[in-house]
């Protein structure tokens, strides 16, 4: 059940380098202030693109935020020359969802694997020039076209940004290449681009260890560290949520690491960022809510529910993908059933000897419900574990397992339990007879073993849902 998450010098230097993804909140018009709609949106653009391509060559603009990245515009290359012009009318300039989000964008055609990175921002109207295109490999595979030599026309912060990245790319360790560009950056201290690469560099320097044997790592971060980083941010900000970049995954990361205590704790963090974002407004926030939601929805993770859940009741739900709303709330009514405080039904099933047994028969104060599977590694390997702590602490903790085999399987069920003694608990299978509910589907059990601690005491209400063995008897411990 521990929870891991990969980290790799190659992600790092691929975040530093500015590949990037992102998504848009769900449309809807806010009204805010005069000074966030002229400094996080714009009203139009036009981009005069310079390459010796070939004619009828598409050439796509892809706008990036912190989530994915999603085509905006597109034109054809003519002549050497493509032109991205597109205005936002009159009417709809107090609309967000009408405006265009200043920001990272990338550049890209068909054919042309290398993408480059550039800014939307204070400069709308430029040109981009490239000198010069080669045949280019990766992974052994050849592409016809790799864009070098780029220059921007009417742009001083793409220049910068240009340099930084030409710079990055000539850096030996990412280390360096943060550090180069913190130091152009400076340069510009002001602008979207200056802020953008010195937080990079304090998110880096937050990350830093004296261990060898870790170098670097953004989920070992202390709080206090994490909350020092925080009050640099403006989340007000609309730029920063359209550009991915070091600190999105420094968040990612330091609220899914396994140094994080609780479930309590992440909400905290949690909400200090919405908090934070939501003085922008209520669409600024709902960007980062349905980030924040994404990030714990795709770990698949149990543990991470009670904070799907509470994002969900607390805030605005503005912040729901059209055409999710339905997914979201059957998820959420789920999580809720199963979730601490919530009551359990009372629950049946057969033992070896096709005798029925009910979690309302149980007198100890806890009961742990434990459904496994004897043709899982995991469970094979846990099973025995809490067969042990239930024989040397179940009195002392006054617990109860009703354990049930969830496969069908009767032979490999009753092997297995007569191999490691299961019969001194509770040792149900679904393989026995029909049970009060649907085991499956009543409790989400896509993967195995699935545990919850029961208090009987009040009513059979769940303490907690898939926690370690370790922390599920300092639970009991505790109480």
């Amino acid at each position: 059940m521990k929870r891991t998450h990969i980290r790799t010098i190659t992600m790092l230097l691929a975040l530093v380098l500015g590949t990037a993804g992102v998504v848009r909140a769900q449309n809807e018009a806010v009204q805010y202030g005069k000074e966030n709609l002229e400094r996080d949106y714009c009203t139009g653009y036009n981009i005069t693109v310079y390459c010796k391509a070939p004619d009828n060559t598409v050439v796509y603009l892809y706008e990036q935020d912190i989530v994915k990245m999603q085509v905006v515009d597109s034109a054809f290359l003519k002549k050497g020359k493509a032109v991205f012009s597109k205005k936002v009318p009159s009417k709809d300039r107090n609309d967000v969802s009408k405006l265009i989000p200043k920001g990272v964008y990338q550049m890209y055609s068909d054919g042309w694997e290398f993408a480059f990175t550039f800014l939307i921002d204070q400069e709308t109207d430029f040109a981009i020039k490239i000198h010069k295109t080669t045949e280019a490999e990766a992974n052994g595979v050849k592409f016809p076209y790799h864009w070098q030599k780029r220059e921007f026309v009417n742009s001083e912060e793409n220049q910068l940004w240009m340099n930084i990245l030409l710079n990055q790319e000539k850096a030996e360790f990412p280390f360096d290449a943060i550090g180069t560009a913190a130091e152009l950056a400076s340069t510009m201290p002001q602008s979207f681009v200056g802020k953008h690469f010195l937080l990079e560099q304090q998110v880096y320097m937050a990350g830093e260890s004296d261990d060898e044997t870790i170098l670097f790592g953004l989920g070992n971060v202390d709080s206090s560290k994490f909350h020092h980083i925080l009050s640099q941010v403006d989340f007000t900000d609309g730029r920063l949520f359209h550009s991915q970049s070091l600190f999105s995954m420094f968040v990612l990361e330091y609220l899914l690491s396994d140094n994080r205590n609780s479930t309590a704790e992440i909400i905290t963090e949690v909400d200090t960022i919405l908090t934070r974002a939501a003085r922008g407004g209520r669409y600024q926030c709902g960007m980062y809510a349905q980030w924040l939601y994404g990030i714990f929805d795709k770990t698949g993770d149990p543990y991470y529910e009670p904070v799907m859940l509470h994002i969900y009741d607390t805030y605005d739900r503005g912040w729901i993908p059209e055409g999710q709303e339905r997914r979201i709330k059957r998820q959420t009514d789920r999580i809720r059933k199963l979730a601490p405080g919530a009551q359990i039904p009372e629950l049946t099933a057969y033992d070896i000897d096709g005798k029925q047994h009910s979690t309302d028969e149980i007198q100890t104060k806890y009961t742990i419900l434990w459904f496994w599977d004897p043709y899982c590694d995991h469970c094979q390997e846990m099973t025995p574990v809490l067969h042990d702590l239930y024989q040397k602490q179940a009195d002392e903790l006054g617990f109860e397992v009703f354990a049930v085999e969830v496969n069908d399987d009767y032979d490999r069920w009753k092997a297995f339990s007569e191999k490691h003694g299961l019969g001194d608990w509770v040792n149900l299978s679904t393989s026995m007879g029909e049970t009060s509910v649907d085991y499956i589907e009543y409790f989400d059990i896509v993967t195995t073993p699935v545990i919850l601690l029961i208090d009987n005491e009040k009513n059979h209400t769940i303490i907690a849902r898939q926690m370690t063995l370790d922390e599920i008897m300092r639970l009991m411990g505790n109480k």
